[in-house]
């Protein structure tokens, strides 16, 4: 039997699809890219027939990038700002996205 495959997310109290009837190569290869995403959300990869295939838990650190050894402070107070502006971009979008008219 082929299977396809989709990636969901928890949305609203119940899981929504949103990559829908991909390859399982395809649905792996998103699945890795974004379990290097921090802070990120809890995903799963579902196959056609409900079986779920893998999981990224949710994650909600902020990721400083590559560093060698232990991160500073400074590193830390750094991506933390970083963290903060994007935030701040994310809710501009948002709001004027869904501002009422």
């Amino acid at each position: 039997m082929t299977y396809t495959y989709h990636i969901e997310c928890p949305y609203s109290d119940k899981w929504n699809a949103f990559v829908k009837g991909r390859t399982l190569g395809y649905c792996q290869g998103y699945m890795d890219a974004m379990r290097g995403q921090r802070p990120g959300i809890h995903l799963r990869l579902v196959r056609s027939d409900g079986k779920v295939v893998d999981e990224v838990f949710a994650q909600d650190d902020v990721g400083i990038g590559q560093v060698a050894g232990w991160p500073t402070a400074q590193q830390y107070e750094a991506a933390a700002e970083r963290a903060l502006a994007r935030a701040k971009t994310i809710r501009a979008e948002y709001n004027l996205r869904n501002r009422k008219k």
